[in-house]
């Protein structure tokens, strides 16, 4: 590390840094005066990722107002907790219900919502469907706080760096759920125009980030395909990307379930999750009993047909989805592409 000029150099180095050790070495161009302690608490507030030391948050923690100090505290007793955390991470009618409920009863954890403080199905219910699924840190503070065992998570977020700082922040494994796209997009046709059924208006309310006209379930399936394709399908083939790039840029092992090799193979499913979550005999037990006999209301499994999509999506629309996703190229080599839009 190149030494900083002088203290305020360092403060701003410290400011723009989320390596804990380079955070470390930085401090020691601060002179700990009667400022210290005031100009961490600043950077603190600045920095989503700076790490405080034991003497510092003792420090902090007392801040006006108090609440104030009352929340960093929680973060970092949150950030420092060692308990299980996963997170599905997954493209939306990927089985990511299936494999999110299969942990749940692996590990015998609770399920929680890290986008929202209050559960997620009230959330949903109060009209959070159309947001995108990032990450919340107070809804993270709270399920660490109030889950001391550790917890399962299931959301539609796609990578972003920020994401990984804060998953290692957090201490959350992540599992990431895709699908080939053309079924995925029927998938969720399928699953849409049984939410549209529903009389609850207005009924773009329950709908998710992707934009459907009020006359959805009207429209012929060609129309419908089309307007997926555009918003969902782009949507999808992003999501499939931004993880891929993810895992290079961590060199992360992260279990990547695919639905077709996984979620339809129940045994290769254990394999999988087992040996990247190193899970003891016992759970593995317990996944694999699950995953053989699932609660076919919870895991939310549908017809689950691979190529339904290639059969029923019109081949100018998967033509227009096969030359978006080719657009990455190479980054998506002809194995991704044969499997994403294949």
């Amino acid at each position: 590390m190149t030494p900083p000029k002088d203290r305020h150099e360092a403060l701003h180095r410290m400011g723009r840094s989320f390596n804990v050790r380079e955070q470390l070495e930085l401090r020691e161009f601060v002179p700990r005066d009667e400022h210290y302690h005031r100009e961490i608490l600043l950077t603190y507030l600045r920095n989503p990722f700076l790490r405080l030391t034991d003497e510092e948050l003792a420090e902090v923690s007392r801040v006006d107002p108090p609440a104030l100090g009352k929340l960093i505290a929680a973060r970092e007793v949150a950030s420092r907790s060692l308990t299980p955390k996963y997170v599905v991470f997954c493209m939306p009618k990927s089985g990511s219900s299936f494999v999110e409920t299969a942990l749940e009863h692996a590990f015998q954890l609770p399920k929680v919502s890290l986008t929202s403080f209050g559960a997620a199905n009230l959330s949903s219910w109060f009209g959070m469907n159309g947001r995108e699924q990032e990450l919340d840190g107070l809804a993270v503070i709270r399920a660490v706080l109030n889950s001391p065992a550790g917890f399962v998570a299931q959301h539609h977020t796609r990578y972003t760096f920020y994401l990984a700082l804060q998953l290692r922040m957090f201490r959350i494994t992540p599992v990431v759920t895709v699908r080939n796209i053309f079924d995925a997009v029927v998938s969720f046709d399928d699953m849409m125009r049984q939410w549209r059924s529903v009389s609850r208006k207005p009924s773009w309310m329950s709908d998710a980030q992707f934009a459907l006209p009020d006359d959805y379930p009207d429209l012929p399936p060609e129309r419908r395909y089309w307007l997926l394709a555009h918003s969902y399908g782009v949507w999808l083939i992003n999501f499939y990307l931004s993880w891929k790039r993810g895992r290079e840029q961590t060199r992360a092992d992260w279990a990547v379930i695919r639905y077709e090799d996984h979620v339809l193979a129940p045994d290769r499913l254990v394999e999988t999750l087992a040996s990247h979550l190193r899970m003891s005999p016992d759970q593995r037990t317990r996944l694999a009993e699950y995953a053989n006999r699932p609660d076919p209301d919870r895991a939310r499994l549908n017809v689950g047909r691979r190529g339904r999509g290639a059969e029923l999506i019109p081949e100018s629309i998967r033509a227009f989805l096969s030359d978006y996703a080719h657009a990455f190229a190479p980054e998506l080599d002809a194995e991704d592409l044969a499997y994403l839009v294949g």
